[in-house]
């Protein structure tokens, strides 16, 4: 089995990831599709070498899981919570700032629609065991090209402004409300 431990070396640890830290929440889960999304491209290569075997089967259903579910609720952590937070900053855009966010939130949110649909037509191959490895090679390598610039962009322009302007009391509110979503009770204050 390929080794695609998202912690190994990783400059944020599992525990630093909290509800009450709802951003250091979405950099780790950053950190974990730009993880996976590589961990995918070098199953693909060892697939397209020497076919599908139980530790490649296993590997990718780890994978699979990831995207199906974690990655799935992260989108909704941004649409949801901090991009409404972003835009009520501003919500009349009197300010180029305002526009530009609105702007890059907007991309964002293309760009989340049109990841979800790359990523479905690749987990129906994968969950098939496809043995179009050359279909498998392409969307992977695209997949991953655009999971690590958007976390990048992400990352580098709409955290920081976030982090900026945002108050810790609106951080605290949004990442009760994240839990809430999720269906996790926060721990007591």
């Amino acid at each position: 089995m390929i080794q695609i431990n998202p912690f190994k070396g990783s400059a944020t640890p599992p525990e630093r990831a909290t509800f009450e830290q709802p951003l250091e929440l979405l950099l780790s889960c950053h950190e974990k599709i730009v993880h996976f999304s590589s961990a995918l491209c070098n199953i693909v290569t060892a697939l397209k070498k020497e076919g599908w075997n139980e530790n490649y089967a296993a590997s990718v259903d780890q994978v699979r899981h990831y995207f199906n579910v974690a990655s799935a609720e992260h989108h909704l952590d941004e649409e949801g919570h901090l991009f409404p937070a972003i835009i009520a900053l501003d919500p009349e855009l009197k300010t180029s700032h305002g526009m530009e966010m609105l702007t890059i939130i907007n991309d964002m949110i293309k760009e989340h629609v049109e990841s979800d649909a790359l990523w479905e037509a690749l987990d129906e191959m994968l969950a098939e065991r496809s043995e179009d490895f050359a279909t498998l090679e392409t969307l992977s390598s695209q997949f991953k090209a655009d999971m690590h610039e958007h976390a990048r962009i992400e990352n580098e322009q709409i955290f920081p402004y976030a982090k900026k302007h945002i108050s810790k009391d609106d951080f605290k509110k949004m990442g009760l409300a994240i839990a809430k979503r999720r269906g996790i009770k926060p721990p007591a204050p």
